[in-house]
């Protein structure tokens, strides 16, 4: 059974129609009415609609613009044009822009309307059959070459005046002729529907694969708004492709190899992109397969060294080859150390030590820096027990967390565990974590505040004044200290008109009047430091008292300045 849609707003016309289809107990329609465009296109959307009979001539819509409306929003469906007798010329045009046929309504008979209507239905089935069959490949049901190359036309040619890069990825897989001469050619087709299956999954909406033939797959990333972004991506397809795939019991592991061109640099034409993403694939082949290759060299050095970076620092954490240096913090009123920031190192063994803004970046975008953060935690909390059983007193140890950390379910408990495995005091513990972090999502943000509160440590609000903060959230959030971020500091004694320094100061008063203490980082000159005395600032660190030290020479720093742990 058909559903037929009939637009039509002349009330005898329609029961005209719906008699003479009734009159045939086998016709194999049922007809839903719509006396509108706008109500034929609401029923349209709702789906389930096999045929649209179409008057052209209706109260909200006219002539060819009527057909042209219908067509746009459901053109997979046959529509049959309903006209009078003077419009011929207007039906003939609805069928070479996509109509099936057309109907005179003076001159209709039953058996003509129901003839058409079995034909239209048919022809438009077939005709959807020969697109998908000229446009898909056969095996996968992926696009094929035509209908990719209309796509990237479509996506290079429709853009405005500033063009948004689009990468063209060309891909082979490694060794695949291997797979067909030994495991014979029903196997290879498995595997190629399997990868189309898989590039299918990793890619966004609006995205492309294609086959070109035999084992080639090619990509359209669109909006890609750097090598970084294309980095991660190119990165998740390789992953994904190269995972095992078992086929008829045998497990296969088949990687691939892939080059990448990119729109507007590498080529402002179709055939040029594919060409050079061509020749990046047969780099990436060159370069031992299981790979990818972008075609300029220049990105390639910058993505050869960010995943050299990144394969050393996963290398680093099983290695140990991180250490903590601890920033000492000043308390103003008396002029005594009254803790450290400890801030992670890396000791390589080859570059020698690489500060934070190298790898820290990379560490939270691959998820690292879970596993990272967790040994910073747990080393400074090893590391102030130490100081302590020495008989040294290092006030507060502040750990600076992640934003994965701070999202991360179970924070809390591993915070109790490390605590209870090192045997240290929480009241000589601060963790320290960003405005943004916190205004990510408030309420789980402030349950597991609440939760890190309970343990008994220390929590500060770093580099407050930077992001987007609410004040009225902000009296609420349970935390004991903000820090003033660097910049607001680098202000005073900077400017020539008087108010450097001003947005410290009012930090300062806000602080205090929600019973905050206020901390100062990035102090370096002694202008600074009066300054933010004279405001009343609580604490202060910096290169002004020295920079980071290792254990070694802050514990020396912490004896000379006379905090030697009391009974």
């Amino acid at each position: 059974m058909h559903n037929v849609l009939l637009i039509e707003d002349n009330a005898g016309d329609a029961r005209l129609i719906r008699e003479m289809i009734a009159e045939d107990p086998d016709a194999p329609f049922t007809i839903h009415l719509a006396d509108k465009l706008a109500h034929g296109l609401e029923k349209l959307s709702a789906g389930e609609i096999g045929l649209v009979l179409l008057d052209l001539s209706l109260p909200d819509s006219f002539g060819l613009e009527t057909f042209a409306r219908v067509y746009a929003h459901s053109p997979t469906v046959p529509i049959i044009v309903l006209t009078g007798n003077d419009d011929q010329t207007v039906a003939l045009s609805a069928v070479k822009g996509g109509a099936q046929d057309y109907l005179a309504k003076g001159r209709l008979d039953r058996e003509l309307l129901l003839r058409s209507m079995q034909y239209s239905i048919e022809r438009k089935r077939y005709q959807v059959q020969l697109e998908h069959q000229a446009n898909y490949d056969a095996l996968t049901g992926l696009p094929n070459r035509n209908l990719f190359h209309d796509r990237l036309r479509q996506a290079l040619y429709s853009q405005g005046r500033h063009p948004q890069p689009v990468a063209v990825v060309f891909i082979d897989l490694d060794h695949f002729k291997f797979v067909n001469d030994s495991l014979g050619h029903s196997t290879g087709d498995k595997l190629l529907k399997g990868m189309a299956d898989r590039l299918r999954s990793v890619l966004r909406e609006g995205d492309t694969v294609a086959r070109l033939g035999g084992d080639e797959f090619v990509l359209i990333l669109k909006d890609q708004a750097g090598e970084e972004v294309i980095f991660r991506a190119m990165h998740r397809i390789i992953q994904e492709v190269s995972q095992p795939m078992t086929i008829e019991g045998k497990e296969l592991y088949v990687s691939c190899s892939a080059g990448i061109a990119l729109f507007p640099q590498d080529g402002g034409d179709v055939d040029t992109l594919l060409k050079n993403a061509d020749a990046a694939m047969y780099r990436a082949k060159e370069h031992g397969r299981n790979n990818f290759q972008f075609y300029t060299s220049e990105m390639n050095e910058r993505v050869n060294e960010r995943l050299q970076l990144e394969n050393a620092l996963r290398r680093a954490l099983e290695r140990r080859e991180f250490l903590l240096h601890y920033q000492q913090r000043v308390n103003l009123a008396t002029g005594a150390v009254c803790g450290a920031e400890a801030l992670v190192r890396w000791n390589h063994p080859e570059w020698g030590l690489v500060y934070p803004t190298r790898f820290v970046p990379l560490a939270e975008e691959t998820g690292l820096i879970v596993q990272l953060g967790e040994w910073v935690l747990r080393e400074a909390c090893r590391q102030a027990r130490e100081w302590l059983d020495a008989g040294l007193n290092p006030g507060v140890v502040s750990v600076n967390l992640s934003a994965r950390q701070f999202r991360q379910e179970g924070l809390v408990r591993l915070l109790s565990r490390i605590l209870e495995e090192t045997g240290l005091d929480p009241k000589h513990l601060e963790m320290e974590l960003t405005e943004s972090m916190v205004m990510h999502n408030v309420d789980s943000a402030v349950a597991t505040l609440q939760g890190l509160k309970s343990l008994g440590v220390s929590l500060s609000l770093d580099d407050f004044g930077t992001g987007y903060s609410s004040l009225a959230y902000l009296k609420n959030l349970p935390i004991d200290k903000l820090k003033i971020d660097r910049s607001f500091v680098r202000d005073i004694g900077a400017g020539q008109d008087g108010d450097d320094g001003v947005l410290a100061q009012a930090i300062i008063t806000l602080g205090h009047s929600l019973h905050l203490h206020v901390v100062a980082e990035g102090v370096e000159t002694d202008a600074q430091m009066r300054f933010l005395k004279r405001h009343g600032c609580d604490e202060v660190q910096g290169y002004y008292y020295g920079e980071a030290l290792n254990p070694e020479a802050h514990a020396r720093v912490l004896s000379k300045v006379g905090t030697r742990k009391r009974a």
